[in-house]
C-alpha cells in the first residue's frame, strides 16, 4: 500500500510537468521565457529525478543516471569526433556550458528521456520508444541547437542519427538490465506520460511549420498507445499498477 501511494505521488509530479507543457502550447504563451526550451528542459530533469527517487529510491536512481549519462556521453563523443554512430555534427553555443565538445546538458537529457522511455517500454521496447521521440523533436532543433555536416535525409536529419539513438538507448537498456535483472511490469501511467510527452512535441512541430514530421510522429505515438492497450487487454503484458492494487486489497 505504501508503494502504491509513493507511485501515485511520483506520477502526479510527472503529470504536473505534462500539464505545464500543454499550458505552454496556448497561443500567447508560446515563446514565453517560462516555457522556453531551457526552462522546459530544466523542469523535465527535475520531474524525472523526483519521479525516479520515489519509484526507485536513491541507489537505483543513481545507477540509472550514471549508466544513461555515461553511455550517452560516450556515443556523443565518438560521433562528434568520428561521426559514429549518429553522423557528423557539432553543437551550438545555445546549449550553454560545454565539457569538451559536449554541452553539459546533453548527458542530463539522455538520462531523463531514457528513464521515461524505460518506464514506458522496459528493456525491450525502450530503444524503439527513444527513436520515436527523436523523430518528433530532432527536426525542430537541427540547425538551431546542433548543426549537421553529414548529408541529411529526414527533415534536416541524417538516417544515421536515428540509428545512433537506437544503439545508444539499447546499450543503456542492456547495461542497466544486467545490473537490475528484474525490470518489473509496465505501469500504464508511464505509457500515458510517454505518449502525451510525444504529442506535445508534435504540437511544437506544428508551431514551427513542420507539419509532415508532426503527422508522422503523431501516427507513431498513436500506434504505440493502441499496441500497448491491445497487449494489455489480451493479457500479453501485465501492469505494475494492477499488481500493486491486488496486493493492497489482500
Amino acid at each position: 500500500m505504501r508503494h502504491l501511494k509513493k507511485s501515485n505521488v511520483a506520477w502526479a509530479v510527472s503529470f504536473i510537468y505534462i500539464a505545464y507543457l500543454f499550458v505552454g502550447q496556448i497561443p500567447g504563451l508560446k515563446g514565453n521565457e517560462l516555457f522556453s526550451t531551457t526552462t522546459v528542459s530544466i523542469f523535465l530533469l527535475i520531474a524525472y529525478l523526483i519521479t525516479s527517487l520515489l519509484l526507485w529510491k536513491v541507489k537505483k536512481t543513481v545507477v540509472f543516471f550514471i549508466v544513461a549519462a555515461l553511455v550517452g556521453s560516450f556515443f556523443e563523443y565518438t560521433s562528434l569526433t568520428t561521426g559514429i554512430p549518429f553522423g557528423h555534427y557539432y553543437y551550438t553555443k545555445d546549449l550553454g556550458n560545454f565539457i569538451g565538445p559536449i554541452p553539459l546538458f546533453i548527458p542530463l537529457l539522455w538520462a531523463s528521456l531514457s528513464f521515461y522511455a524505460y518506464q514506458a517500454g522496459k528493456k525491450l521496447a525502450m530503444p524503439f520508444l527513444m527513436v520515436a521521440l527523436d523523430l518528433a523533436f530532432d527536426p525542430r532543433f537541427s540547425g538551431v541547437l546542433w548543426v549537421w555536416t553529414s548529408k541529411t535525409q529526414y527533415f534536416g536529419d541524417p538516417w544515421t542519427n536515428f540509428l545512433g539513438w537506437f544503439i545508444t538507448a539499447a546499450v543503456i537498456s542492456i547495461i542497466f538490465s544486467l545490473i537490475y535483472q528484474k525490470s518489473g511490469s509496465i505501469d500504464p501511467r508511464a505509457m500515458l506520460f510517454y505518449v502525451l510527452f510525444g504529442i506535445d512535441n508534435c504540437i511544437s512541430d506544428l508551431y514551427d511549420g513542420l507539419r509532415i514530421p508532426a503527422l508522422i510522429s503523431f501516427i507513431i505515438f498513436s500506434i504505440i498507445l493502441i499496441t500497448f492497450y491491445v497487449l494489455r487487454k489480451t493479457g500479453r503484458i501485465s501492469s505494475n499498477l494492477d499488481m500493486a492494487k491486488s496486493i493492497s486489497s489482500v
